[in-house]
């Protein structure tokens, strides 16, 4: 368990999938999920989705359930997708949703992507961490560049949803440019 003072992550349980259902097919959570607005999910594909973690198999994704402290209740999810291209673990990619919309604005996602980071450069030793989002999220944005990621490149109308395309912001901060919270 990664735990700061308002949110710990903790590992995904079968108990989870039915949350993470209802916030996987929330519109406005998957448009700010670097999902599809449009994205539904069904139970059954969430469950085989999540099923090599449950098991707690190897995938190179770490899932975590962010869990509000003061209330233990589940109010987001969070991951860490390691790289495998070139068969070293040397990069990821960092992410979350918070789907409690009552979550926003508490400072949850700052704090668990601190304890992101935290995972990614100290207990995995990688070398970056990668933050893609849609351009439109100017909070994800807000909160990348707070966290010290710098925008490496766009992909231009490189996904379409509201019937239009959309550009893709990629956001990358170096291990020697982490700087560890002493929190």
């Amino acid at each position: 368990m990664l735990s700061g003072k308002k949110v710990a992550l903790r590992a995904l349980e079968r108990e989870d999938l039915k949350v993470l259902h209802k916030w996987q097919n929330d519109e406005e959570i998957m448009r700010l999920a670097r999902s599809f607005p449009d994205h539904v999910i069904s139970m059954e594909a969430l469950g085989v989705e999540f099923e090599k973690e449950l098991k707690g198999e190897d995938t190179g994704r770490r899932a975590y359930i962010i869990e509000e402290k003061s209330s233990g209740k589940p109010v987001g999810w969070a991951t860490i997708r390691v790289h495998k291209w070139t068969g070293r673990m040397t990069g990821a990619d960092v992410g979350l949703a918070l789907g409690e919309k009552q979550a926003w604005n508490k400072g949850y996602g700052t704090e668990t992507t601190r304890l992101l980071l935290e995972e990614a450069f100290q207990q995995l030793n990688l070398h970056r961490a990668e933050w893609w989002t849609f351009a439109e999220n100017t909070a994800s944005l807000k909160l990348a560049t707070k966290m010290g990621f710098r925008e490496e490149g766009r992909l231009r109308e490189v996904v379409f949803f509201d019937n239009k395309f959309h550009d893709m912001v990629v956001m990358a901060m170096l291990k020697d440019e982490y700087k560890p919270s002493k929190e």
